[in-house]
């Protein structure tokens, strides 16, 4: 991460884990959370191996904040905040995570019971990073990745309510900050989640909105990339034995994430590329690439062009490079990001 210094936050490519919460490790021998499980590792261990964004599902219940899935609780939210998240903090210093909470039940309860804990947990509390901060009056865009470090404002909160949401508390309302595809439906069509879908119309206007001084930082993109109702069925379709190399293979995630680039209107590449099992294909070389460049990958089970990143199958069914595929950059080869 730390080649990514010098860049802005909204110009870095992130892996995100859809249901971070709901993952083997914290399903234990529950057959419930197994059923409801879409991730293989624990939090702490799912950061470990790169990812940095994780999405949550929260819920006020029994006087606590759940982290759910569904009606299935998994455990509580300031466990994982305090046994996941604050060890990896620690440990690694240059890290930059994202916090994605979709909450569920009474807004108003949730908001209450957020802010209590934030005030009980201050090593996360100093840490979350406010659009509205002091640091940040003069920018005119996101802060880069060396300056979020300096000021150790390294974790941002986005929520789903407006009501839970308070950019004093550094919870801010998703809407205002992300654009984001809309995570139903088929992974080969891309619609936006918070508007109507219409070819000549950006899903969303290209800055944030809802913070001092009408702030024209660039509007962060959200890849929602993940599919089914179970666990069980996403786990089989990300099999890289599958065409395309399965749902996280390059074969499938890349071109979904070029048609959603087209379909959003704004031509940006994803700051977040969120996958169920993210341990599973290629969703980290994907993220490398957009983020560094290099070669697009290859060797995945095709029956078309359409099933590969380089839009290329061979006479044996297999994704690879013809005429040719040379090192590139994102930037060289789909343009930066306004």
């Amino acid at each position: 991460e730390r080649s990514m210094n010098n860049l802005s936050f909204s110009d870095v490519s992130w892996v995100s884990s859809h249901n971070s919460h709901a993952n083997r490790f914290a399903s234990a021998e529950n057959v419930l959370r197994q059923l409801a499980t879409n991730q293989e590792h624990s939090v702490y261990e799912q950061l470990s191996r790169g990812v940095r964004g994780l999405m949550l599902d929260i819920e006020f219940r029994n006087g606590s904040l759940q982290c759910v899935h569904g009606f299935v609780e998994f455990s509580l939210l300031r466990d994982l905040i305090l046994r996941e998240i604050i060890p990896f903090l620690n440990q690694d210093e240059q890290c930059v995570i994202t916090i994605d909470f979709e909450t569920r039940g009474d807004a108003e309860l949730i908001r209450r019971a957020l802010r209590d804990l934030l005030e009980q947990i201050p090593d996360l509390e100093r840490r979350i990073f406010r659009v509205n901060d002091k640091h940040w009056e003069n920018h005119t865009e996101w802060p880069t990745i060396a300056q979020m470090r300096e000021a150790d404002q390294r974790v941002l909160i986005l929520v789903d309510n407006s009501v839970v949401a308070s950019n004093d508390m550094g919870i801010h309302y998703r809407y205002n900050v992300t654009m984001e595809n809309h995570w139903q439906g088929s992974l080969d069509s891309c619609s936006p989640r918070y508007s109507i879908a219409d070819l000549h119309v950006p899903w969303s206007m290209p800055y944030i909105a809802g913070f001092d001084n009408d702030k024209t930082w660039t509007r962060l993109f959200t890849l929602n990339h993940f599919c089914c109702s179970t666990g069980i069925e996403s786990l089989r379709r990300v099999n890289p034995t599958r065409i395309g190399g399965g749902d996280n293979g390059w074969g499938t995630l890349f071109p979904r994430m070029m048609l959603c680039i087209a379909e959003s209107g704004l031509g940006r590449k994803p700051n977040f590329v969120a996958v169920d099992w993210v341990n599973i294909g290629d969703v980290h070389d994907i993220v490398d690439y957009m983020n560094f460049g290099g070669r697009l990958g290859v060797g995945q089970r095709c029956e078309s062009g359409l099933d590969c990143a380089t839009g290329s199958c061979s006479a044996e069914k297999v994704c690879h490079c013809q005429p040719a595929c040379s090192e590139s950059t994102w930037n060289a080869t789909f343009g930066e990001n306004p």
